[in-house]
């Protein structure tokens, strides 16, 4: 089979003209993306409306790289999507948000002194969205979705996409599955979002003056000239897709640690080659080797390095992205441009190597640091804690500022995981950085620090239930991990975040007529169940065997780790609603103190 394709560097007007259609086929996965999580995993929604709405504001006029799409080309101006369909749903229900923004102002929305001029420019900015999600026929009386999703034996989801471009408030069909009411509900639940965020930008006191309007107007230009996309079109299935693997599979983190390697080498040899008697002991492969031998750089660090220089997501490749700040670099009398570049990266490199191998001298920071790599989110905590260590030559030991502020941004994390209203967004990080890398701490840091209201909310969360099993796992490591560094013992413990699982030490079903029914009655069981006071952790094999027992069998088991927090429960005789109750108090304090609350 011949190996043939077309990649195009178009703009969002050429990817969504006039009499294109993009065909979603039936076995592709059904629209995941979601607007309402607390991580990149399943925030992928506010995170691309953070990210282009900072880049609109910045003061970058380049284009923002949203990606790229393999299409097979099927016929004139219609296309299959092979890999893409998540970005092109989003990108037509972010133009649907704008228009159901402008069709939902009202009388009540329009400036007295200029109400006719803006009601005019509502109809005729709703009618080129319409242009940019619909075909029409020449007089305009026919339309068709430019995006269209093949009917699938399970279910029809293009007339979700149907409702939702016509802001519909939702779809209701009473033969959906639970699942498929789930992915339903994204296209409305994205697009409101979408048009949320529009009256947060483009109100002013509710009022939608000439103002308002023309940055509108800018920011959908922006939208349609500035947002760029390589579209690979390829003529079958099988071509598509094995670019679809390359692309996904062998890698850009790979590659560009590659392409970093060699551009190192080059560049320290041209240097050489240039002044061969200052440079004349200098060995190029050596300088690679000190980086590659010395510290841990792996594929992320490209990527967490340039976006902890420039705070703001990387805009092509990481390796593109680090050859253009490159270019920021001069040469100066007594040291070269690339041996500058080459101290800086080796002083990020050792801050990025302590923050993923956990070589902190100071247990109590390096603990803080454990559990923010666990909480989510971890290419945005680690490029903020680069940026932090460099703004305070931190490399590992005692500093009252990293541990202030390290601390601080553990409970704007938490605030978030707890807070049922809260969702992440990557735009405090990305302004943090930006303060520090000017060298102001305390302006970063305010971008995390709660109110006293959020810190009582927060305080009550964490005493609270938890229903989710992750979210009490990361508290009850916590709380490890306070435990340790107030410990005087000469043998530390190494908990193992991964392998561990959380056992209730009630059970949440337990069995009849064990201790548990026997000993403590109905509200008590309901009230304390998913308290912390009745959690600690156990290996998977462990937490297994211990199941519903009566306690005096789970004790057994217990006795086989040397977890301090589980081990305690070996040493206790008997169990009563007291006793979880102290216990419940002792953890939350602890976890509570740690955080200065």
């Amino acid at each position: 089979m011949k190996f043939t394709f077309t990649p195009e560097h178009i703009v969002l007007n050429d990817l969504l003209g006039r009499d294109i259609r993009y065909i979603i086929p039936n076995y592709q996965r059904p629209y995941s993306w979601d607007c309402t999580g607390k991580s990149e995993r399943n925030n992928q929604v506010n995170i691309m409306w953070d990210d282009l709405f900072t880049f609109f504001n910045g003061e970058e006029k380049g284009e923002y790289f949203f990606g790229s799409m393999v299409l097979i080309d099927k016929a004139e101006r219609e296309f299959e999507v092979i890999d893409g369909q998540q970005r092109l749903t989003t990108l037509i229900l972010l133009f649907v948000g704008v228009k159901c923004f402008l069709n939902g102002l009202g009388k009540e929305n329009y400036p007295k002194e200029k109400k006719e001029e803006v009601k005019l420019f509502i109809g005729k900015a709703a009618e080129a969205v319409d242009d940019i999600i619909y075909n029409k026929s020449t007089l305009g009386l026919d339309i068709e979705k430019k995006v269209r999703i093949e009917k699938s034996a399970e279910f029809n989801y293009d007339q979700i996409l149907e409702a939702a471009l016509k802001c519909k408030e939702g779809f209701v069909d009473e033969k959906l599955t639970n699942e498929q009411r789930r992915i339903a509900k994204r296209y409305f639940v994205n697009r409101n979002y979408f048009t949320d965020k529009l009256k947060e930008e483009f109100l002013v006191s509710d009022i939608f003056d000439e103002s308002c309007a023309k940055r509108l107007d800018a920011f959908t230009k922006f939208l349609q000239n500035r947002l760029s996309i390589v579209r690979i079109k390829t003529p079958n299935f099988e071509c598509a897709y094995q670019i679809f693997e390359i692309l996904n599979n062998r890698g850009l983190p790979l590659s560009n640690k590659d392409l970093f390697r060699n551009f190192i080498i080059k560049e320290f040899t041209e240097l050489k080659n240039n002044d061969e008697d200052t440079f004349a002991d200098l060995k190029p492969v050596d300088k690679w080797n000190n980086l590659d031998t010395n510290y841990t750089l792996t594929s992320d660090f490209i990527g967490r390095w340039v976006e902890s220089r420039k705070g703001a997501q990387q805009k092509y490749s990481a390796f593109n992205d680090l050859k253009q700040h490159y270019e920021t670099y001069h040469d100066e009398i007594r040291i070269k441009k690339i041996e500058k570049f080459y101290a800086d990266i080796e002083v990020d490199l050792k801050s990025y190597s302590l923050i993923v191998s956990d070589g902190f001298t100071n247990s109590k920071i390096g603990n803080k640091i454990k559990f923010l790599n666990i909480t989510g989110n971890l290419r945005y905590t680690q490029n903020l804690l680069i940026a932090l260590f460099r703004n305070l030559n931190y490399a590992g030991g005692d500093d009252t500022n990293v541990l202030d502020f390290v601390t601080t941004y553990e409970k704007y994390v938490l605030n978030i995981l707890l807070s049922p209203s809260k969702r992440f967004s990557n735009s405090p990080i990305y302004d943090a950085i930006q303060a520090l890398n000017r060298g102001n701490y305390d302006a970063a840091k305010i971008y995390f620090e709660l109110t006293s209201e959020s810190v009582a909310n927060l305080k009550d969360y964490i005493s609270g239930q938890h229903k989710d099993n992750y979210i009490a796992k990361l508290l009850i490591s916590k709380y490890i991990w306070y435990q340790e560094t107030e410990s005087d013992d000469v043998v530390d413990q190494t908990l193992n975040f991964d392998s561990a699982t959380l056992e209730h030490i009630i059970p949440q079903t337990p069995d009849t007529n064990t201790n548990w029914t026997k000993n403590f009655n109905r509200p008590f069981l309901s009230e304390m169940t998913y308290k912390l006071g009745n959690m600690t952790l156990l290996t998977k094999r462990m937490n297994s065997a211990a199941r519903n027992f009566d306690f005096s069998i789970k004790k057994q088991k217990y006795q086989r780790t040397l977890l301090p927090l589980t081990q305690e429960l070996v040493n206790t005789d008997s169990i009563d609603s007291s006793f979880f109750e102290s216990r419940q108090e002792r953890i939350v304090d602890g976890i509570i103190k740690d955080l200065c609350l």
